[in-house]
């Protein structure tokens, strides 16, 4: 049977994924069972079919697990331990195509269409980190902060008003904390003065990244 996969277009342009999360998750999708309602793909699997370290395939599990976008169950078995993985939040389903293959061109053709959906997605991704790195609030605190270590303080940064960036820059030169993050909490400490509001989408990823739940408005 050949399999089409449909994918979320909010998932291709999600800022929250590098291209590497991004291709273990589709492969996960891929795998994904309908009856069982699980994927079951070992790791070293993973790593084979996705041309991936079996180390850099085991870091993007678990960001997607932390972001809440599929379940990890760890089972025992008599070969030793693996994975289950379930709750896909962006798995579609009744979108799958199927259809005979009958010759190696079809199979063939499965494997391009999976490849070329994976590749065009790590495309986006690569061009949206290139915007953030390139962004004027980026450039401007990577004058001050090594801010590339931290892609939550960039993308932050990217949604922020120039004004109190620069504001909040010119405290951060004479504090003694250093860090990416010390410099978005002087972000938010100069909305605060100015009583500018954040957007919904900036206030979401500001208590996601600051693990700050009871953040709010200024005003």
């Amino acid at each position: 049977m050949i399999r089409f996969l449909k994918v979320d277009l909010d998932l291709i342009e999600d800022e929250n994924l590098t291209a590497n999360e991004l291709r273990v998750y589709l492969y996960l999708l891929t795998k994904y069972n309908t009856e069982k309602k699980c994927a079951y793909p070992s790791l070293e699997t993973i790593s084979e079919k996705i041309n991936m370290s079996l180390s850099t395939v085991k870091r993007a599990i678990k960001k997607l697990e932390e972001l809440e976008y599929v379940t990890v169950e760890k089972r025992k078995g008599l070969s030793g331990n693996f994975n289950i993985y379930k709750d896909m939040k962006h798995f579609i389903d009744n979108t799958s195509i199927d259809k005979e293959v009958t010759t190696e061109k079809d199979i063939n053709q499965e494997i391009i269409t999976i490849e070329k959906i994976a590749e065009e997605a790590a495309d986006s991704i690569r061009t949206t980190e290139n915007k953030i790195d390139n962004h004027q609030n980026v450039r401007l605190a990577r004058s001050v902060t090594n801010i590339d270590k931290s892609k939550f303080a960039k993308t932050v940064l990217t949604m922020c008003d120039e004004e109190i960036v620069r504001e909040a820059i010119r405290s951060f030169k004479t504090k003694k904390g250093k860090s990416a993050t010390f410099l978005i909490q002087l972000v938010v400490d100069e909305y605060f003065k100015a009583k500018v509001n954040f957007s919904n989408r900036l206030l979401n990823l500001l208590k996601s990244g600051l693990r700050n739940p009871y953040l709010t408005q200024p005003i």
